[in-house]
């Protein structure tokens, strides 16, 4: 079928808010939802609102009994979820640039990222470290300005000083691409509970995490997603895990590798106590669609 251009006009607040109740969303009125609409945009919205709908038909109805109650849950659910997530992710990002900072500096020196004798790729070597200069010539760290006015600017600032002005992407994609026999790498996979041999499990965890970490940062929707960086699953039950995976692309699975990973550089986080609390606001008919398994409080990994 040849694609069309799209040519819908831009609607008005009020002509937006009529749209939807005039396909059956009941449980607030039209002046209640312009003002909604004002502060959220329509598709942000339809995010919410489109497991409400019967999708299927043209004009998208809302299904019989559904009220705004139930979006505005669910909206709010989400972003108490980024919240939490995002808090979380923190400390797992700070622990990842720590530990490689210090393992492959004391043991390949202070700029050790310019060797690329310990990477696999050639050129992932090359637009990882023009990536790193680019963020490290952006970046206005009060650090950063003191090593420019005290040293040598032609020598490249040390791991420690460059690894904490780039992204997070760069330094899962710099860990990604060193040598599996490094011991270094594996000294930082160890940090986790991770060894040599499931290093690639490890891996896929961090470049997931990072798109969960972008998702999070533009205020994007993690409820009912399904992510396109799917991480792997242990083949090897780590210690306090779970039973099983019901969906390896819903937002249950990040939030068992948050919570894996918390265990080894933030023990202290509540983060299982601030994700039960939060999922009360979830109604058990929605756990499949967030890739939750019925007795999730249970498994040895949340209690």
């Amino acid at each position: 079928m040849p694609l069309i251009a799209y040519n819908k006009p831009p609607l008005s607040l009020q002509d937006q808010a009529r749209l939807l109740i005039s396909r059956g969303l009941q449980g607030i009125t039209e002046s209640e939802l312009v003002q909604v609409l004002s502060n959220i945009s329509y598709y942000r919205l339809r995010g919410y609102t489109y497991p409400y709908q019967n999708n299927a038909v043209p004009g998208s109805p809302f299904l019989t009994g559904v009220c705004w109650a139930y979006i505005k849950n669910d909206y709010e659910f989400d972003a108490g979820l980024r919240t939490i997530v995002s808090e979380a992710l923190s400390y797992i990002e700070i622990a990842v640039r720590t530990q490689m900072e210090y393992h492959l500096s004391l043991s390949h020196g202070s700029r050790w990222y310019e060797d690329s004798a310990l990477c696999n790729s050639q050129n992932i070597f090359r637009d990882n470290l023009d990536e790193l200069r680019k963020h490290w010539n952006r970046s206005r760290e009060v650090f950063k300005e003191h090593y420019l006015n005290k040293y040598d600017s032609s020598v490249s600032p040390p791991a420690w000083m460059i690894f904490e002005t780039t992204t997070f992407g760069t330094v899962s994609k710099t860990f990604s691409n060193l040598k599996n026999n490094i011991p270094a790498k594996t000294a930082v996979a160890q940090y986790f509970g991770f060894s040599r041999n499931t290093m690639r499990v490890l891996v896929s965890w961090f470049q997931h995490l990072n798109l969960v970490r972008n998702i999070c940062a533009h205020y994007s929707r993690l409820f009912t997603r399904s992510f396109i960086v799917r991480p792997m699953i242990p083949t090897h039950r780590p210690t306090k895990w779970v039973d099983s995976i019901p969906r390896q692309d819903r937002i249950y699975f990040s939030l068992c590798i948050i919570t894996k990973l918390l265990d080894s550089c933030a023990p202290n986080y509540q983060f299982k106590e601030k994700l039960k609390e939060l999922m009360k606001k979830v109604r058990r008919d929605q756990l499949p669609s967030l890739g939750f398994p019925e007795n999730w409080r249970e498994q040895d990994l949340f209690t």
